[in-house]
């Protein structure tokens, strides 16, 4: 092979490489990131920077005193491919830690957290 065929397959390559090995990530959610919410939200909703897996995501509750509270399966967003929606149970007021695990279109598990207020 000649050496102007390799340097470009190797430079095609190196482009493409991370691509290959990216992972779903959050892009946003509802509610967002250290937000102060009025009232307990209805629903978990996360968005990710690309399709999920839903059937193998889950979404996970803790409060500010160490109680659990586990959310609905979630399930796909039906306006966006690269969404979860999770129904949660009323939260009293106080900061709520969410932990959630995701499976992207590539098979790989990630996982991450975020934590949100409800107002007294």
């Amino acid at each position: 092979m000649n050496t102007p065929l390799r340097l470009a397959l190797a430079t095609l390559a190196a482009t493409l490489s991370p691509l290959a090995s990216a992972h779903a990530t959050m892009v946003d959610s509802f509610p967002a990131k250290g937000q102060v919410l009025t009232a307990s939200p209805s629903e978990i909703h996360i968005t990710f920077n690309e399709h999920v897996e839903a059937r193998y995501c889950r979404i996970k509750l803790r409060s500010g005193d160490g109680k659990n509270f586990d959310a609905d399966r979630p399930a796909a967003d039906k306006t966006n491919p690269n969404a979860i929606i999770a129904a949660v149970p009323v939260l009293k007021p106080g900061t709520y830690r969410t932990v959630w695990t995701a499976v992207g279109s590539d098979g790989h598990k990630t996982h991450g957290d975020f934590s949100f207020t409800i107002s007294r």
